[in-house]
């Protein structure tokens, strides 16, 4: 990949700078903020990296990434440069696990997204939201350092719908799933520190993912109740994507069902094991379902395939509001595995 790996600069003749980048094909569908040699040399010197240092290569595309195109996207997406080392920590998250996969998440049929779980001291600088409306649009952190790694695949890596992205039926998850956890309402150590790093250390964890599904537990009075409730969402839900190899699942637990669990003396571990040995299906049920290939056998009929690998491919997540009785469940898809790596912060 030798030769010069400066961005090109155009001159913009055209009254609506906004407009040449749609004619251009530099959009995610909305419109993306022009960036301007000023706005993308602030978001770099921000960080202090070189224009042309190049973060990693995607060989299958034979592409590289540089701290320029990094920085460039980060502006079209909205950034402020604050967010700019949650979207370089990202990407190196995906290169460290493995760069080709940067191309399978986008390319594979069944339209995984990318999960961006923030911990850490870093959340509360850059105002990233934690509680209210999780997932929703309306806060500029989340929403745009999702949408950061989303352009940066369409720009530098030519993941554009219907030309390499060869997702079926689309995903809303492919605007970016953003979010922090809620460390400072939890009784549970932070995810972070589950995943060998300090309490001060920020972090983020990357992970390909499936669609959320909205767990609605509002009779249960027992944690019993909640959990058998999660296990049988995570089983169902397991059905739709490659359930019989045991995918990773990120249990993004709200305040209310956190707050139930912690009051009756459940703990990560035990929630785990308790989850994981509630949530599966027989093998003649998977086979039956068609998400299993071969003839059922009397062994089916009582043989067990687990959703989650092992009690500790659950994540639990302690996020989200107070004014329901609400959690989400989340399936890794197997494209990029759970891999969290520091942020640097300047």
């Amino acid at each position: 990949m030798a030769g010069n790996r400066r961005a090109p600069v155009y001159e913009v003749a055209r009254l609506d700078p906004i407009e040449e980048c749609y004619r251009r094909g530099w959009t995610d569908g909305l419109p993306v903020v022009p960036p301007t040699v000023d706005r993308v040399t602030e978001m770099l010197d921000y960080v202090g990296l070189a224009p042309d240092l190049v973060l990693g290569e995607v060989a299958v595309r034979r592409r590289v990434l540089t701290a320029e195109q990094a920085a460039a996207n980060a502006v079209m997406a909205g950034c402020l440069p604050s967010y700019f080392p949650v979207v370089l920590a990202t990407m190196e998250a995906l290169f460290e696990y493995d760069p080709n996969c940067i191309h399978e998440a986008s390319s594979a049929t069944n339209s995984p997204g990318i999960l961006i779980l923030v911990n850490g001291p870093i959340r509360s600088r850059i105002g990233l939201n934690c509680t209210d409306n999780l997932f929703s649009p309306g806060n500029r952190a989340n929403s745009t350092i999702g949408r950061a790694i989303r352009l940066i695949l369409i720009n530098v890596f030519e993941q554009r719908p219907g030309v390499l992205d060869r997702g079926c039926m689309g995903s809303l998850t492919k605007q970016g799933v953003c979010f922090g956890e809620d460390e400072e309402r939890s009784s549970w150590p932070p995810f972070h520190i589950s995943r060998g790093f300090k309490p001060e250390d920020s972090t983020v964890t990357v992970a390909t993912i499936q669609n959320p599904e909205t767990l609605g537990n509002r009779y249960g009075l027992t944690s019993e109740s909640v959990m058998d409730a999660t296990a049988e969402s995570m089983a169902a839900h397991g059905l739709a994507h490659y359930f019989f190899h045991g995918t990773p699942w990120f249990w993004v637990v709200g305040h209310w069902h956190a707050e139930m669990l912690q009051r009756q003396g459940w703990d990560r571990p035990s929630i785990q094991q308790y989850v994981w040995e509630k949530a599966w299906r027989s093998k003649a049920h998977l086979k039956r379902m068609g998400a299993m290939a071969g003839e059922v056998t009397p062994e089916d009929e009582e043989a067990r395939v687990f959703a989650a690998p092992s009690p500790e491919d659950i994540f639990i997540v302690k996020a989200g509001g107070d004014s329901g009785i609400y959690s989400e469940l989340i399936m890794n898809y197997f494209g990029v595995m759970a891999t969290t790596v520091l942020i640097r912060e300047p």
